[in-house]
């Protein structure tokens, strides 16, 4: 009996011992690339519904109104006189995969669509969805917002240069995320122009932003609040089937899954966080950690315990979606 208790208890002593071990790389390597990069590519592989039902005349993007049908029909006439589809290619590319990942966010020329395990292609996506990712006050130096996110460098029009007044301070503009997900769709629609959808309460600083580099193919949904208000109010608000998805790396199977729900199709564009990860930041590190764990509870909890504050699609009406929170005397950019 003494020798049972004593083999229990020499077990439970090497237990105890290899679980700290555990815990102790586990919060060592949270200040480390480490924990994301794994956290990644355990988001990466999370399910996704399939969507299905997917019709000829949902691929078609029979916009609710007017002045959305006749962006529709622009983009419509670039297809039939377009003999490639650049954006579709390049995401079975693994060259250009590995660029996209590795991609720094000024250095906008090498942002390419990154594909995930997810990934698949049941129509030509017919526009761009860029999700919000927050607003911050401005202060009077700063200059991030009135930065061109040039992508060719042998042109230097004045249609490139934004027109708008300098920021002054206590302005509202778009935050660090935002923007990054504002470059990046700008450098794909330079390459291949579809209708941009831009959704969220930060809806009407995105239009505005891209406005001022001459893009007016922008559409906006203004009512959302989170990531599930995303997928069902652009849902409402437009007839799609299939599209380009842009957020960062750890929101996109999140966001691709509530969309999926939405009976959208989407192929990701990874927008890259304002941070990077380096061996030698572990403050910066830190953060992409706490995007990852916060990203899989997110998931966990869409699954078994949706959020309560996503409100239906028939809870708000469609001139919710279309009336701007912006205040009128804020000049933004």
């Amino acid at each position: 009996m003494s020798s049972l208790l004593k083999r229990c208890y020499l077990g439970m002593k090497k237990v105890l011992f290899y679980s700290l071990i555990l815990i102790t790389c586990c919060v060592l390597s949270f200040f480390t690339p480490l924990f994301s990069s794994v956290g990644l590519w355990l988001l990466n592989h999370l399910p996704i519904p399939k969507v299905t039902a997917l019709s000829t005349s949902k691929a078609s993007e029979a916009f609710s109104r007017r002045s959305d049908q006749h962006k529709l029909e622009k983009y419509q006439n670039l297809l039939e006189n377009s003999s490639g589809h650049p954006l579709s290619s390049a995401l079975d590319d693994p060259s250009d995969i590995k660029a996209a990942n590795s991609a720094k966010p000024n250095d906008i020329n090498q942002i390419a669509p990154a594909a995930t395990a997810n990934h698949y292609i049941l129509h030509k996506p017919t526009a761009y969805v860029v999700l919000g990712g927050g607003l911050t006050e401005a202060s009077s130096d700063d200059e991030k917002q009135a930065a061109a996110p040039d992508t060719d460098t042998n042109t230097n029009t004045q249609d490139d240069k934004p027109t708008n007044t300098p920021l002054s301070a206590n302005n509202i503009v778009l935050n660090d995320y935002s923007l990054n997900r504002m470059k990046t769709v700008v450098a794909h629609y330079k390459i291949h122009p579809l209708p941009i959808i831009v959704t969220g309460v930060e809806a009407p600083w995105m239009r505005d932003w891209l406005t001022s580099y001459g893009i007016e193919n922008v559409i906006t949904e203004n009512a959302s609040m989170n990531t599930c208000e995303n997928a069902r109010f652009t849902a409402k608000r437009l007839k799609l089937s299939n599209v380009y998805l842009v957020t960062d790396a750890y929101h996109m199977t999140r966001t691709r899954r509530q969309f999926a729900l939405n009976n959208i199709q989407t192929s990701p564009i990874v927008a890259p966080l304002p941070m990077q990860k380096s061996w030698s930041r572990p403050k910066d590190n830190a953060q992409h950690s706490r995007r990852t764990i916060y990203e899989l509870a997110a998931y966990t909890r869409d699954i078994f315990a949706p959020q309560q504050n996503c409100r239906q699609a028939d809870d708000v009406s469609f001139a919710t979606l279309l009336h701007s929170r912006k205040p009128e005397a804020v000049k933004t950019f």
